[in-house]
């Protein structure tokens, strides 16, 4: 039998869709001084979070602001505002950066969840209207 010790504890609350996504971003620094705008891809997204590649490391509890590209929106991005919680350098010039939504509009909310729905549906095979 096995100690569970061996198995850590998943905290995450909703499933991850692994995405690229253009991503631009600010960084607010603790007197909400804009330190840095950039740009970086997601490799996963899930309805309460976010990982970014970036070129440069973020300071965990730093704010980012988000406009995330998605499909389908005609050219509207969906802006969330979050919180840098960890990161990982990956190279000398490459790191993820995982971030959890703090803030988002109604609208972007809904936008946003509507297509990580889509997307998941379609790794399952199923559609928005099958499920309704």
């Amino acid at each position: 039998m096995s100690s569970p010790a061996e198995f850590p504890v998943e905290r995450r609350k909703h499933a991850r869709l692994d995405i690229a996504l253009s991503v631009n971003y600010v960084v607010h620094d603790a007197n909400g001084e804009v330190t840095e705008i950039a740009e970086a891809m997601s490799s996963d997204i899930s309805a309460s979070g976010i990982r970014l590649m970036t070129t440069a490391p973020l300071d965990n509890g730093a704010t980012l602001d988000l406009e995330i590209t998605i499909e389908g929106q005609g050219g509207q991005p969906v802006c969330a505002s979050c919180e840098v919680v960890w990161q990982n350098q990956i190279s000398d010039t490459s790191y993820e950066i995982g971030a959890v939504i703090r803030y988002i509009e109604e609208d972007d909310k809904r936008r946003f969840l509507e297509f990580v729905f889509n997307q998941m549906s379609q790794l399952v095979g199923m559609s928005a209207d099958q499920i309704h």
